[in-house]
Protein backbone atom coordinates (compact mmCIF):
# COMPACT_ATOMS: atom_id res chain seq x y z
CA UNK A 1 0.00 0.00 0.00
CA UNK A 2 1.53 3.46 -0.85
CA UNK A 3 0.07 7.00 -0.41
CA UNK A 4 -1.63 8.13 -4.08
CA UNK A 5 -2.42 11.93 -3.32
CA UNK A 6 -3.39 13.88 -0.54
CA UNK A 7 -6.17 16.46 -0.90
CA UNK A 8 -6.33 19.57 1.29
CA UNK A 9 -9.65 21.50 1.88
CA UNK A 10 -10.19 25.03 3.59
CA UNK A 11 -13.72 25.71 4.27
CA UNK A 12 -15.91 27.76 6.20
CA UNK A 13 -18.71 28.93 7.92
CA UNK A 14 -19.78 32.84 8.90
CA UNK A 15 -21.23 33.96 11.67
CA UNK A 16 -23.29 36.62 11.94
CA UNK A 17 -24.33 39.01 14.84
CA UNK A 18 -26.00 36.71 16.86
CA UNK A 19 -23.57 34.04 16.36
CA UNK A 20 -20.04 35.63 16.18
CA UNK A 21 -18.25 35.58 19.54
CA UNK A 22 -15.24 36.43 21.43
CA UNK A 23 -13.29 35.00 24.07
CA UNK A 24 -10.33 37.13 25.97
CA UNK A 25 -8.29 37.63 23.31
CA UNK A 26 -10.36 37.61 20.07
CA UNK A 27 -13.47 37.88 18.14
CA UNK A 28 -14.69 34.92 15.99
CA UNK A 29 -16.82 35.96 13.06
CA UNK A 30 -16.51 32.20 10.95
CA UNK A 31 -15.37 29.31 12.08
CA UNK A 32 -12.55 28.27 9.40
CA UNK A 33 -10.86 24.99 9.04
CA UNK A 34 -8.24 23.39 7.08
CA UNK A 35 -8.87 19.31 6.47
CA UNK A 36 -7.34 17.05 4.40
CA UNK A 37 -7.86 13.63 2.69
CA UNK A 38 -4.46 11.18 2.21
CA UNK A 39 -5.40 8.81 -0.73
CA UNK A 40 -4.19 4.95 -1.02
CA UNK A 41 -3.64 3.51 -3.98
CA UNK A 42 -5.67 0.82 -2.92
CA UNK A 43 -8.34 3.02 -2.29
CA UNK A 44 -8.50 3.46 1.46
CA UNK A 45 -8.25 7.23 2.56
CA UNK A 46 -7.42 8.85 6.16
CA UNK A 47 -8.56 12.51 7.26
CA UNK A 48 -6.93 14.93 9.24
CA UNK A 49 -7.24 18.43 10.24
CA UNK A 50 -5.13 21.18 11.31
CA UNK A 51 -6.12 23.92 13.99
CA UNK A 52 -4.57 27.83 13.19
CA UNK A 53 -4.40 29.24 10.07
CA UNK A 54 -5.72 27.30 7.38
CA UNK A 55 -4.20 29.12 4.52
CA UNK A 56 -0.54 28.95 5.74
CA UNK A 57 -1.22 25.37 7.26
CA UNK A 58 -2.67 24.71 3.74
CA UNK A 59 0.55 26.12 1.69
CA UNK A 60 2.78 23.80 3.95
CA UNK A 61 0.95 20.94 3.42
CA UNK A 62 1.17 21.18 -0.74
CA UNK A 63 4.46 22.12 -0.93
CA UNK A 64 6.52 20.81 1.55
CA UNK A 65 4.60 17.41 3.11
CA UNK A 66 3.00 16.72 0.45
CA UNK A 67 5.62 15.75 -2.37
CA UNK A 68 7.63 13.89 0.30
CA UNK A 69 4.75 11.92 0.78
CA UNK A 70 3.71 10.80 -2.78
CA UNK A 71 4.43 6.86 -3.02
CA UNK A 72 5.50 6.34 1.08
CA UNK A 73 3.87 3.25 2.65
CA UNK A 74 1.64 5.07 5.12
CA UNK A 75 2.31 2.47 8.24
CA UNK A 76 5.72 4.19 8.40
CA UNK A 77 4.26 6.89 9.85
CA UNK A 78 6.61 6.89 13.13
CA UNK A 79 9.84 7.76 10.24
CA UNK A 80 7.67 9.88 8.42
CA UNK A 81 6.73 11.92 11.18
CA UNK A 82 10.51 12.59 12.23
CA UNK A 83 11.51 13.30 8.03
CA UNK A 84 9.13 15.60 7.82
CA UNK A 85 9.92 17.30 11.28
CA UNK A 86 13.35 17.71 10.17
CA UNK A 87 12.49 19.71 6.97
CA UNK A 88 11.34 22.36 8.79
CA UNK A 89 13.18 22.02 12.13
CA UNK A 90 15.28 25.21 11.80
CA UNK A 91 12.68 27.13 11.75
CA UNK A 92 9.37 25.23 12.25
CA UNK A 93 9.26 23.89 15.79
CA UNK A 94 6.52 25.27 16.93
CA UNK A 95 3.61 27.02 14.71
CA UNK A 96 1.98 25.96 11.52
CA UNK A 97 5.00 23.74 10.19
CA UNK A 98 3.22 21.35 13.22
CA UNK A 99 -0.45 22.11 12.90
CA UNK A 100 0.06 20.70 9.30
CA UNK A 101 2.08 18.03 10.34
CA UNK A 102 -0.50 17.38 13.20
CA UNK A 103 -3.38 16.71 10.26
CA UNK A 104 -0.98 14.23 8.48
CA UNK A 105 0.18 12.28 11.12
CA UNK A 106 -4.36 11.78 12.54
CA UNK A 107 -4.64 10.93 8.90
CA UNK A 108 -1.80 8.17 8.17
CA UNK A 109 -3.44 6.82 12.22
CA UNK A 110 -6.81 6.53 10.53
CA UNK A 111 -5.66 4.96 7.33
CA UNK A 112 -3.96 2.13 9.21
CA UNK A 113 -7.42 1.75 11.61
CA UNK A 114 -9.31 0.95 8.50
CA UNK A 115 -6.38 -1.00 7.05
CA UNK A 116 -6.39 -3.10 10.06
CA UNK A 117 -10.53 -2.73 11.00
CA UNK A 118 -9.61 -1.56 14.50
CA UNK A 119 -9.83 1.58 16.39
CA UNK A 120 -7.28 4.29 16.62
CA UNK A 121 -7.08 4.11 20.04
CA UNK A 122 -6.44 0.01 19.94
CA UNK A 123 -3.31 1.06 17.28
CA UNK A 124 -1.83 3.61 19.66
CA UNK A 125 -1.72 0.50 22.44
CA UNK A 126 -5.25 -0.02 23.91
CA UNK A 127 -8.02 1.76 25.29
CA UNK A 128 -7.64 2.61 29.55
CA UNK A 129 -11.56 3.12 29.77
CA UNK A 130 -14.70 2.21 28.93
CA UNK A 131 -16.26 5.92 29.07
CA UNK A 132 -15.24 9.32 29.10
CA UNK A 133 -16.77 12.40 30.46
CA UNK A 134 -17.38 15.41 27.88
CA UNK A 135 -17.58 18.92 29.65
CA UNK A 136 -18.93 22.04 27.59
CA UNK A 137 -17.14 24.34 27.02
CA UNK A 138 -19.01 27.68 26.12
CA UNK A 139 -20.15 30.76 28.01
CA UNK A 140 -18.64 33.02 25.54
CA UNK A 141 -19.15 36.55 24.98
CA UNK A 142 -21.54 37.75 22.29
CA UNK A 143 -20.65 41.35 23.53
CA UNK A 144 -17.91 43.19 25.71
CA UNK A 145 -20.40 44.38 27.81
CA UNK A 146 -22.97 41.07 27.90
CA UNK A 147 -25.00 40.28 31.16
CA UNK A 148 -23.84 37.97 32.90
CA UNK A 149 -26.91 36.64 33.38
CA UNK A 150 -27.22 35.40 30.05
CA UNK A 151 -24.19 33.30 30.45
CA UNK A 152 -25.92 32.23 33.60
CA UNK A 153 -28.69 30.94 31.55
CA UNK A 154 -26.72 29.10 29.29
CA UNK A 155 -25.05 27.50 31.46
CA UNK A 156 -28.02 25.96 32.86
CA UNK A 157 -29.05 24.48 29.25
CA UNK A 158 -26.06 22.80 29.39
CA UNK A 159 -27.04 20.97 33.04
CA UNK A 160 -30.74 20.30 31.82
CA UNK A 161 -28.78 18.57 28.36
CA UNK A 162 -26.82 16.19 30.82
CA UNK A 163 -23.41 18.12 30.64
CA UNK A 164 -22.09 17.21 34.27
CA UNK A 165 -18.77 19.48 33.64
CA UNK A 166 -18.76 22.94 32.24
CA UNK A 167 -15.75 25.46 31.13
CA UNK A 168 -16.73 29.18 31.42
CA UNK A 169 -14.20 31.52 29.56
CA UNK A 170 -12.89 34.53 32.05
CA UNK A 171 -10.10 37.07 31.79
CA UNK A 172 -12.01 40.01 30.90
CA UNK A 173 -11.25 41.85 34.37
CA UNK A 174 -10.25 40.02 37.71
CA UNK A 175 -13.66 41.62 39.73
CA UNK A 176 -15.72 40.71 36.58
CA UNK A 177 -13.89 37.31 36.15
CA UNK A 178 -14.80 36.68 40.19
CA UNK A 179 -18.34 37.56 40.11
CA UNK A 180 -19.28 35.31 37.22
CA UNK A 181 -17.92 32.55 38.56
CA UNK A 182 -20.02 32.82 42.09
CA UNK A 183 -22.88 33.47 40.00
CA UNK A 184 -22.22 30.59 37.78
CA UNK A 185 -21.50 28.21 41.00
CA UNK A 186 -24.99 29.17 42.83
CA UNK A 187 -27.07 28.73 39.68
CA UNK A 188 -25.10 25.08 38.72
CA UNK A 189 -24.67 24.38 42.47
CA UNK A 190 -22.28 21.97 43.61
CA UNK A 191 -23.02 18.73 41.80
CA UNK A 192 -22.03 20.29 38.11
CA UNK A 193 -18.14 20.48 38.11
CA UNK A 194 -16.88 23.36 36.64
CA UNK A 195 -13.51 24.98 34.71
CA UNK A 196 -12.59 28.59 34.03
CA UNK A 197 -9.85 29.51 31.11
CA UNK A 198 -8.34 33.13 30.72
CA UNK A 199 -6.70 32.07 27.40
CA UNK A 200 -3.72 33.67 28.90
CA UNK A 201 -5.34 37.00 29.52
CA UNK A 202 -3.44 37.55 33.15
CA UNK A 203 0.23 38.45 33.82
CA UNK A 204 1.19 35.90 37.05
CA UNK A 205 -0.20 39.09 39.96
CA UNK A 206 -3.48 39.11 38.27
CA UNK A 207 -4.23 35.28 38.08
CA UNK A 208 -3.18 35.18 41.24
CA UNK A 209 -5.69 37.36 42.52
CA UNK A 210 -8.71 35.74 40.28
CA UNK A 211 -7.32 32.55 41.48
CA UNK A 212 -7.70 33.49 45.32
CA UNK A 213 -10.94 35.20 44.57
CA UNK A 214 -12.57 31.82 43.13
CA UNK A 215 -10.90 29.02 45.41
CA UNK A 216 -13.92 29.10 47.55
CA UNK A 217 -16.37 28.04 44.59
CA UNK A 218 -14.35 24.64 43.83
CA UNK A 219 -12.92 24.82 41.11
CA UNK A 220 -12.05 21.76 38.58
CA UNK A 221 -9.03 23.22 36.92
CA UNK A 222 -7.76 27.32 36.14
CA UNK A 223 -6.53 26.66 32.46
CA UNK A 224 -4.03 29.11 30.39
CA UNK A 225 -3.96 31.67 33.12
CA UNK A 226 -0.80 33.37 32.33
CA UNK A 227 0.98 33.42 28.54
CA UNK A 228 2.22 29.93 27.51
CA UNK A 229 5.74 31.52 27.57
CA UNK A 230 5.66 32.66 30.81
CA UNK A 231 7.12 29.50 32.27
CA UNK A 232 8.02 31.61 35.31
CA UNK A 233 4.32 33.03 35.91
CA UNK A 234 2.92 29.48 35.63
CA UNK A 235 4.86 28.04 38.46
CA UNK A 236 3.84 31.25 40.45
CA UNK A 237 0.38 30.67 40.33
CA UNK A 238 0.37 27.21 40.73
CA UNK A 239 2.32 27.63 44.31
CA UNK A 240 -0.32 30.49 45.18
CA UNK A 241 -3.23 28.64 44.88
CA UNK A 242 -4.83 25.58 45.90
CA UNK A 243 -7.09 25.18 42.06
CA UNK A 244 -5.52 22.82 39.72
CA UNK A 245 -3.64 24.44 37.04
CA UNK A 246 -3.44 23.59 33.59
CA UNK A 247 -2.61 25.00 30.17
CA UNK A 248 -0.58 23.39 27.18
CA UNK A 249 -3.02 24.00 23.82
CA UNK A 250 -0.61 26.43 22.64
CA UNK A 251 2.34 24.03 23.26
CA UNK A 252 4.39 22.23 20.35
CA UNK A 253 5.50 18.55 20.06
CA UNK A 254 6.78 16.16 22.39
CA UNK A 255 10.44 18.79 22.90
CA UNK A 256 8.19 21.47 24.19
CA UNK A 257 6.14 19.60 26.74
CA UNK A 258 9.25 18.33 27.43
CA UNK A 259 10.18 21.77 28.82
CA UNK A 260 6.83 22.36 30.38
CA UNK A 261 6.94 19.00 32.36
CA UNK A 262 10.04 19.53 33.60
CA UNK A 263 9.28 22.73 34.65
CA UNK A 264 6.22 21.46 36.54
CA UNK A 265 4.10 24.36 35.44
CA UNK A 266 1.08 22.78 35.92
CA UNK A 267 -1.38 19.79 37.25
CA UNK A 268 -3.05 19.11 34.40
CA UNK A 269 -1.35 18.81 30.45
CA UNK A 270 -4.06 19.90 27.68
CA UNK A 271 -2.33 18.83 24.18
CA UNK A 272 -4.47 19.10 21.07
CA UNK A 273 -3.99 16.79 18.79
CA UNK A 274 -4.59 18.92 15.88
CA UNK A 275 -1.80 21.30 17.35
CA UNK A 276 1.13 19.51 18.35
CA UNK A 277 2.37 17.02 16.37
CA UNK A 278 -1.18 14.44 16.06
CA UNK A 279 -1.69 11.42 18.10
CA UNK A 280 2.10 10.72 17.32
CA UNK A 281 3.29 13.33 19.34
CA UNK A 282 0.42 13.06 21.62
CA UNK A 283 1.74 9.14 22.23
CA UNK A 284 5.08 10.22 22.96
CA UNK A 285 3.87 13.47 25.36
CA UNK A 286 1.61 11.00 27.39
CA UNK A 287 4.59 8.82 28.04
CA UNK A 288 7.11 12.28 29.41
CA UNK A 289 3.44 12.73 31.78
CA UNK A 290 3.11 9.23 32.72
CA UNK A 291 6.85 9.32 34.13
CA UNK A 292 6.41 12.61 35.56
CA UNK A 293 2.95 11.72 36.99
CA UNK A 294 1.02 14.63 35.40
CA UNK A 295 -2.82 14.23 34.28
CA UNK A 296 -3.80 14.88 30.87
CA UNK A 297 -6.76 15.94 29.28
CA UNK A 298 -6.39 17.08 25.59
CA UNK A 299 -7.87 20.47 24.09
CA UNK A 300 -10.16 20.03 21.72
CA UNK A 301 -11.56 22.62 18.91
CA UNK A 302 -12.36 22.27 15.65
CA UNK A 303 -14.42 20.04 13.25
CA UNK A 304 -15.78 16.96 13.59
CA UNK A 305 -12.47 15.12 12.87
CA UNK A 306 -11.04 17.16 15.56
CA UNK A 307 -13.49 15.63 18.00
CA UNK A 308 -12.81 11.90 16.69
CA UNK A 309 -9.31 12.60 17.11
CA UNK A 310 -9.91 13.69 20.73
CA UNK A 311 -12.32 10.80 21.20
CA UNK A 312 -8.97 8.55 20.46
CA UNK A 313 -6.80 10.21 22.46
CA UNK A 314 -8.88 9.92 25.84
CA UNK A 315 -9.98 6.58 25.60
CA UNK A 316 -6.12 5.36 25.09
CA UNK A 317 -4.21 7.64 27.51
CA UNK A 318 -2.14 6.33 31.07
CA UNK A 319 -3.79 6.43 33.90
CA UNK A 320 -2.15 9.32 36.35
CA UNK A 321 -1.18 7.32 38.57
CA UNK A 322 -1.84 4.28 38.12
CA UNK A 323 -4.77 2.61 40.90
CA UNK A 324 -7.64 0.31 41.17
CA UNK A 325 -9.78 3.84 41.39
CA UNK A 326 -8.39 6.20 38.43
CA UNK A 327 -9.55 9.56 38.41
CA UNK A 328 -12.04 10.02 35.10
CA UNK A 329 -10.86 11.34 31.87
CA UNK A 330 -12.44 14.65 30.60
CA UNK A 331 -13.09 15.43 26.90
CA UNK A 332 -13.45 19.23 25.59
CA UNK A 333 -16.35 19.37 23.57
CA UNK A 334 -17.04 22.89 22.41
CA UNK A 335 -20.53 24.45 22.13
CA UNK A 336 -20.01 27.15 20.08
CA UNK A 337 -21.30 27.77 16.43
CA UNK A 338 -19.57 25.12 13.98
CA UNK A 339 -21.35 23.42 11.29
CA UNK A 340 -18.44 21.31 10.50
CA UNK A 341 -18.92 19.91 13.95
CA UNK A 342 -21.99 19.20 14.25
CA UNK A 343 -22.33 18.13 10.60
CA UNK A 344 -19.23 17.00 9.07
CA UNK A 345 -19.55 13.29 10.54
CA UNK A 346 -22.73 11.48 9.55
CA UNK A 347 -22.63 9.70 12.19
CA UNK A 348 -23.91 11.59 15.01
CA UNK A 349 -22.28 11.80 18.56
CA UNK A 350 -23.95 10.26 21.32
CA UNK A 351 -23.62 11.19 24.98
CA UNK A 352 -25.21 8.87 27.40
CA UNK A 353 -26.23 9.91 31.11
CA UNK A 354 -23.36 12.25 30.76
CA UNK A 355 -20.65 10.17 29.09
CA UNK A 356 -19.08 8.89 25.90
CA UNK A 357 -18.62 5.37 25.83
CA UNK A 358 -16.10 2.88 23.80
CA UNK A 359 -17.43 2.14 20.30
CA UNK A 360 -15.46 -0.66 18.00
CA UNK A 361 -15.02 1.59 15.16
CA UNK A 362 -12.63 1.57 12.11
CA UNK A 363 -10.01 4.08 12.17
CA UNK A 364 -10.41 7.49 13.72
CA UNK A 365 -14.62 6.51 13.52
CA UNK A 366 -16.68 8.72 11.38
CA UNK A 367 -18.30 8.17 8.41
CA UNK A 368 -17.30 12.35 6.15
CA UNK A 369 -20.00 14.29 4.49
CA UNK A 370 -18.69 15.20 1.56
CA UNK A 371 -21.46 17.28 0.23
CA UNK A 372 -20.51 19.64 3.24
CA UNK A 373 -16.97 19.90 2.59
CA UNK A 374 -18.40 21.22 -1.24
CA UNK A 375 -20.87 23.36 0.07
CA UNK A 376 -18.46 25.38 2.43
CA UNK A 377 -15.33 25.03 0.76
CA UNK A 378 -13.09 28.16 0.22
CA UNK A 379 -9.63 26.76 -0.50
Amino acid sequence: MKIKDIKTYIVSQKLDNNTRFCYSQAWYNSRTIMILEIICDDGIIGWGEAFGNSFINQSVVENVYKPYLIGKNPFDSEKHWDDLYNMLRDNGQKGSCIEALSAIDNALWDIKGKYTHLPVYTLLGGARRDKIMPYATGLYRNSLDQDPKDLVREALRYKEAGFRAIKTKIGFGIKEDIKLVEQLRLALGDEIELMVDANHAYNSMSAIKVARGIEKFNIAWFEEPVPPEDIEGYKEVRANTIIPISGGEAEFTQYGFNNFINNRCVDILQPDCCVTGGLSAFRRITTLAKIANIQVYPHVWGSAIAVAVGINACFYQPNYPEALVTPKVYFELDRTENIFREELNLDKLQIDDGYIYKKEVEGLGFNINRKLIEKYQIG
